[in-house]
């Protein structure tokens, strides 16, 4: 069985990286990335590196050659995902991979207010239900890494500005997700099966002040705006504007509940609770306190 992951270069491609090696012998893993040189440390423990963009679609018949299951994760290019993960769901069926597992969201939808961020996982995963393929798409909550950032910000402001108003979000951890998708790529009885992969706590902005007030020491105070306040004042401190919009967006869908997902399944698959929050943002403690 060889199993390949793409985007392997990536944060969370590394992860699994790593999570497969602990479960398969290195021969048997191939790792797919527009920047071979950035994986040499896997090359070295006998995984195969190969060149694959999927802005060349040429380039994946070669990439997904000889595998039997793909991991497709869903890449970062927002307005060409839809495209760029057909022409590798396509290269799949052409190269025989038997099973594709897709990393997408929680709530992939039309409705949801971040707009293009949504509904391209939500389009791909009616390709991959089309394809023919044997498919297990993988619906993961907010990463909890990319909640250090504002964390940060406000312990150092003492204040939380948000436009979540009583919304929750579900932090999980890459390291959980990796471990979910190393599993499901190598044992049976997912396929046809959409998972969602979140953490156990789903948290408020009250609660996430109460957390960083918690781990700093210092108060912690929510402030919160509209989304037209919002959007002035990430604007009026230079914000880009796709950035402007883009986080508004999010306050807006965490607001009225895309993102308040609390499901059991990653317990399930692995016999254990996920990474909390507060365990992620102590052991990056140094950049929670960090003064900008």
């Amino acid at each position: 069985m060889s199993l390949i992951v793409t985007g392997a270069a990536g944060h969370l491609g590394r992860l699994v990286s790593e999570q497969l090696l602990e479960r398969v012998a290195p021969e048997h893993l191939v790792l797919v990335t527009r920047t071979p040189e950035a994986l040499r440390e896997f090359r070295a423990r006998g995984a195969e590196v190969r060149y694959g963009d999927f802005d060349e679609p040429a380039s994946l018949r070669d990439a997904f050659a000889g595998g039997s299951r793909m991991l497709l994760i869903s890449t970062d290019a927002v307005g060409h995902r839809v495209r760029q993960h057909r022409a590798a769901i396509n290269a799949a069926a052409e190269e025989g991979i038997n099973h594709v597992v897709f990393t997408s969201i929680v709530n992939p939808v039309a409705t949801n207010p971040t707009g293009r961020y949504a509904w391209e996982p939500g389009l791909t995963e009616g390709i991959l239900h089309r394809s023919g393929l044997a498919w297990t798409v993988l619906r993961f909550g907010t990463f909890a890494e990319l909640v250090l950032a504002p964390a940060a910000t406000a312990v150092q402001n003492r204040r939380l500005i948000t436009n979540n108003g009583d919304g929750r979000i579900v932090p999980v951890s890459r390291r959980d997700c990796a471990e979910a998708a190393a599993i499901v790529l190598t044992t049976d009885g997912h396929i046809g099966k959409t998972y969602e992969i979140t953490g156990a706590e789903a948290l408020s902005p009250n609660d996430l002040a109460e957390l960083y007030t918690d781990l700093s020491g210092q108060p912690v105070k929510v402030v919160q705006l509209s989304d037209a306040m919002l959007t002035e004042v990430l604007a009026g401190i230079g914000t880009p504007i796709m950035n402007v919009l883009s986080l508004t967006a999010f306050g807006r869908a965490v607001r009225l509940g895309f993102f308040d997902v609390v499901d059991p399944t990653f317990k399930r698959l692995t016999g254990h609770q996920p990474i909390s929050l507060r365990d992620v943002l102590i052991a990056h403690r140094a950049d929670l306190l960090a003064v900008g």
